[in-house]
């Protein structure tokens, strides 16, 4: 198998992301997976209506992957998600898909999506200026988690512990010139300091690990200076966090979920989760779990849909959907349209047998009718026929031959006249004998063939 790993920035080992990139290539050498990395901003996109819709990388042809692992997260800029469409069109695996990476790294977007779902998670305001602390105060009380719409490892993230700190930070944010680029959430003490990290892959969670902080700050996460602890989560902290996967579309993720004092609250999910602090705390292998089950539930990727036939059909006769809708908007009755569709069938006929009595040097082959009948032509010449062998022929003939006996039989075991009788008996006969008359042809000569002795058998 050959993948790729798009991550946004230099592979400097000193970054925290680079040496999860080296991890999956590690993981990816010992499984027999050749996986390369690549800057999503190093390539060119080029869309066209034909074969020139390619992409190359430092003005370089790539092989095609088998699978591409997204590892942006909530950095993934315009670039990235343009990339990751255009080879979603090509049919390619992503992992994850642009569509759900653009969902969650917007924050309120994922907390409305989760929400709409039934799922818990923190009640919370989007920041609109100027902020309003009676609002804030009467939905979601104090302290509040002031957070930015797109942030990652804990970055963006404070907490205002009365009205008065938050009007101060109203008023810087305000003197700023900040515009509604954070959200305010209710603060849940009852996870303070503490949540646990799930991780999902394809729908099953493969590690869990209980984040703390060792400060007796309110921030939990590892990169921060938090601890991580093996976690074996609850089956309904497990549901959850599945249930939040499926919801967002994401095949591998990261769940954060916060204690509640009825239960969970889902708080974040992440597109690119960092594993490093899980791996020490669990003991498991990220990378090579990720590639073991893409390589466990990997498939050919499918062809780029080809204009269908019917789309054809619709083009060469109407002029395109919209043509054909035109005629049924325009009709008053189902007499008129049917009349109206007449008329068009029976001039997109003549068009077709004009098209064919041209000379070769004269048809337009790229024009609306000579396109429609290219796809047309196309597609029937790439439909495979069906064609039965002689032992398949043989025993067809064989059970046409004892239906018909049979058939022939029953009048006269029945009592029926002679006339009637011999007259269904002539008519059940025939049906063998049309067998071997029809298509396909040489049916007839290709079995009696078969059954002749070969001249080296004499």
């Amino acid at each position: 198998m050959r993948g790729w790993v798009l991550f946004h920035q230099n592979l400097d080992p000193s970054l925290p992301e680079v040496p999860e990139v080296f991890r999956f290539q590690e993981a990816a050498a010992l499984a027999g997976v050749e996986l390369e990395v690549f800057k999503p901003q190093n390539f060119d996109l080029i869309v066209g209506a034909g074969d020139d819709w390619t992409a190359t990388y430092e003005n370089r042809a790539v092989e095609r992957p088998d699978f591409v692992l997204c590892r942006t997260g909530a950095e993934t800029d315009y670039a990235t998600l343009a990339l990751l469409r255009h080879l979603e069109r090509r049919g390619i695996r992503l992992i994850n898909g642009p569509a759900t990476i653009e969902l969650v790294a917007d924050k309120l977007h994922t907390l409305q999506t989760l929400a709409r779902a039934g799922l818990p998670v923190p009640r919370t305001i989007l920041a609109k200026f100027p902020l309003d602390p009676d609002l804030i105060e009467r939905e979601l009380g104090f302290p509040v988690i002031v957070k930015t719409l797109k942030g990652t490892r804990g970055a963006g993230v404070l907490k205002c512990e009365d009205r008065s700190q938050f009007e101060d930070l109203a008023g810087l944010l305000e003197s700023a010139g900040a515009q509604a680029g954070f959200i305010l959430q209710h603060y849940i003490r009852a996870s303070h300091g503490r949540d646990v990290r799930v991780l999902v892959v394809g729908g099953r969670v493969v590690a869990a690990m209980e984040r703390r902080s060792l400060t007796g700050g309110f921030k939990s996460n590892v990169s921060l200076g938090g601890v991580g602890i093996g976690y074996n989560p609850p089956r309904d902290m497990a549901e959850l966090a599945v249930r939040a996967a499926e919801t967002l579309g994401l095949d591998v993720t990261g769940i954060d979920i916060l204690f509640d004092e009825h239960g969970y609250r889902i708080c974040e999910a992440n597109s690119a989760p960092g594993f490093q602090g899980l791996e020490r705390a669990t003991g498991l292998d990220v990378p090579s779990a990720i590639l073991d089950w893409i390589v466990s539930t990997h498939a050919p990727a499918p062809a780029v849909p080809v204009h269908s036939e019917g789309d054809a059909v619709v083009d060469l006769i109407f002029g395109g959907r919209t043509g054909l809708r035109e005629i049924s908007d325009r009709s008053t009755s189902y007499a008129g349209f049917a009349k109206a569709v007449g008329v068009r069938l029976i001039g997109g006929g003549m068009s077709v047998l004009a098209h064919a009595s041209l000379p070769d040097g004269v048809v337009d082959r790229q024009g609306a009718t000579g396109s429609s009948l290219r796809a047309l032509y196309d597609n029937a010449a790439a439909t495979p026929q069906i064609r039965l062998d002689e032992a398949e022929q043989e025993r067809t003939l064989i059970v046409t031959l004892a239906v018909s006996i049979w058939a022939a039989a029953l009048p006269w075991l029945s009592g029926a006249g002679v006339w009637l009788s011999g007259t269904l008996s002539i008519l059940a006969i025939l049906f063998p004998v049309v067998f071997l008359l029809t298509a396909p042809s040489g049916r007839a000569r290709r079995i009696a063939a078969a059954r002749r002795p070969s001249s080296r058998s004499r």
